[in-house]
């Protein structure tokens, strides 16, 4: 069920001296209101700091999560490569490199109990019941080319099982410019574009331009205030406020069917000038 955004959804416009206090049970209803339950796969996007003041520190929401989930739900965080991304298949390391995305991600990556793929941009971390399967073999087949690599969104990848699973995302603090979700979306809708392309000459041709311009306007980045437009538009977004944090969360199927759907029928309206010039001269419909 879609609610109404608060009037109030950045932490950074709040003026106030005093900074709420945010209890372990707090954000377990927080979550609630969005829509988990137990034996949900949570994926979770999230800035400590956005709350006020948790009592007890990144620990606490990780705890608040495996308690909305349960021990039957699996908890998942982005452990992704950013300061470094320039060499992160250089220098990757499974076991030390870092989480770049939030304090609390690289919290739950060294708790002991947490488990993380092997992938050396788009990784993650997970706990609970489908930590194994969700994190395992994430290099290990089904390759989808793209400018981040080509196992980060892979058939083996977390990202494609939390997809088949219909995991519920969540952004704590955060908006959903930072939903790694939409990169899937765009690995699938190139990879559609290039196997309907029959002749293989011309399908070479089309990769290589990927190849070559992926960090130009060839490659089909999203616009996230445009799908959080789409989503709140066939009630699929929820939000709750948890101190000064908002919470979003909708559901990973949901999102990627629907995004995935409008792009296919508007690409007019969803890609820039250049990737709707190499669909027109690959005859792409």
């Amino acid at each position: 069920m879609c609610r109404m955004l608060p009037e109030k959804s950045d932490s950074a416009d709040i003026h106030s001296s005093e900074l709420p206090q945010v209890s372990q049970e707090d954000i377990v209803k927080a979550f609630t209101d969005i829509g988990i339950v137990p034996g949900d796969i949570l994926l979770i996007h999230s800035s400590l700091k956005s709350f006020g003041t948790v009592i007890g520190g990144p620990l606490t929401v990780i705890n608040a999560a495996k308690e909305a989930v349960t021990a039957q739900g699996t908890v998942v965080f982005p452990t992704l490569v950013q300061r470094d991304f320039a060499h992160a298949y250089e220098n990757w390391d499974i076991n030390t490199s870092p989480s770049d995305v939030g304090l609390i991600s690289e919290t739950f990556r060294l708790l002991p109990d947490s488990v993380r793929s092997d992938q050396a941009t788009h990784s993650v971390a997970a706990w609970g019941s489908r930590a194994v399967e969700l994190t395992h073999e994430h290099s290990s087949y089904g390759p989808r080319m793209g400018p981040f690599g080509d196992y980060c969104f892979s058939y083996s990848s977390p990202w494609q099982k939390m997809y088949l699973y219909g995991a519920r995302i969540a952004f704590l603090g955060v908006g959903t410019r930072y939903n790694t979700f939409k990169h899937f979306v765009e690995y699938g809708l190139m990879e559609s574009y290039c196997q309907s392309i029959r002749d293989i000459g011309q399908r070479c041709r089309a990769m290589s331009e990927i190849r070559r311009f992926q960090t130009a306007g060839v490659w089909p980045f999203l616009n996230s205030d445009q799908m959080d437009v789409l989503l709140k538009g066939n009630d699929l977004i929820s939000y709750a406020q948890c101190g000064h944090s908002l919470f979003t969360s909708f559901k990973a199927d949901d999102f990627a069917d629907i995004v995935y759907r409008e792009c296919k029928r508007n690409p007019d309206t969803w890609f820039s000038p250049d990737c709707l010039e190499w669909l027109r001269k690959y005859s792409i419909k």
